[in-house]
């Protein structure tokens, strides 16, 4: 039986080279979007169009592929989005406020309320702080306040329940970043426990990086996660100030936005996403803007 390494580990690898900035969309009275008080999560279409949440102001920004502004979203009042998803031409929305998932046309026109994650628990509390939804039609949602993940199966009944409070292999502390990988993998950013775990379809612990508990954890304070179409894993490290990049099997590539002297240098990064052009899309909360850069691969 393999070992959860080689599960996670591609036949032909291929991983990036090189990681050049190509636009800086930042805070601005004076431009079309205004001031962005608190960017929290992007995402992109398979056109290249992409969005930008801030959470403080109840925005999603809409920009088209060349990062001219469209507009911003039309949905409920009291929106707080906190996590943006691309599947299937639609962009979906985790509402804190609500704490539900609504979707949005590929042209940002509020279509529906897709879930009520409050149903997908029994627990009197939830404090739902990131989606993913991976090609089958699953969908995962981390719940910080009680530390696990949530996944439905494509009808979006509960599935399984992945992890449970703690910082041993396979339990997780404060959940605040979800994405799936190659083969349906789930990679969870387990905050308190300063490090990424991934599991498999049945919510089975294989392995992640070092944590907390170790001398020379890899990750300060991981937030959001995305995968590339190779399966490579890209971290969001929000104390880290900048984004580390990983091989499926949690081996460190990169770092990306250390550079003090240039301009995709990040401060707080919170998210980040891939786009079809090989772009890497990243939300740094402190410089207020959104950051990204050409994915080099060889």
């Amino acid at each position: 039986m393999p070992v959860p390494e080689d599960v996670l580990r591609s036949t032909d690898p291929v991983v990036p080279t090189d990681f050049q900035v190509v636009d800086v969309i930042e805070s601005r009275r004076d431009a079309p979007w205004g001031a962005i008080s608190a960017p929290t999560a992007v995402a992109v279409l398979p056109d290249a169009r992409f969005f930008l949440a801030d959470s403080a102001r109840g925005i999603i920004h809409h920009f088209d592929r060349d990062g001219l502004y469209v507009g911003g979203l039309d949905g409920p009042s009291n929106l707080v989005p906190i996590d943006l998803v691309e599947h299937g031409l639609l962009l979906f929305v985790l509402d804190a406020a609500e704490r539900r998932v609504l979707r949005f046309t590929a042209d940002g026109v509020f279509r529906d309320v897709f879930l009520d994650v409050r149903q997908l628990t029994r627990r009197n509390t939830i404090d739902p702080s990131a989606l993913a939804i991976d090609r089958d039609g699953r969908v995962a949602v981390a719940d910080a306040r009680n530390h696990e993940v949530l996944v439905t199966g494509p009808f979006l009944d509960l599935d399984v329940v992945v992890a449970e409070w703690g910082s041993f292999d396979g339990q997780i502390d404060t959940p605040v970043g979800v994405a799936f990988g190659l083969d349906g993998i789930l990679y969870v950013a387990d905050r308190g426990n300063r490090r990424v775990q991934a599991f498999d379809r049945n919510g089975v612990f294989l392995l992640g990086t070092r944590s907390i508990d170790e001398i020379d954890p890899q990750l300060i304070a991981p937030t959001g996660i995305a995968c590339d179409r190779w399966g490579n894993v890209y971290v969001a490290d929000t104390g880290g100030q900048h984004v580390v990049v990983f091989s499926p099997d949690l081996q460190v590539i990169d770092r990306i936005g250390t550079d003090e002297f240039d301009d995709g240098r990040l401060r707080r990064p919170v998210d980040c996403a891939i786009g079809p052009d090989d772009r890497l899309y990243v939300a740094d909360d402190q410089r207020k803007a959104l950051v990204v850069y050409e994915i080099v691969y060889p």
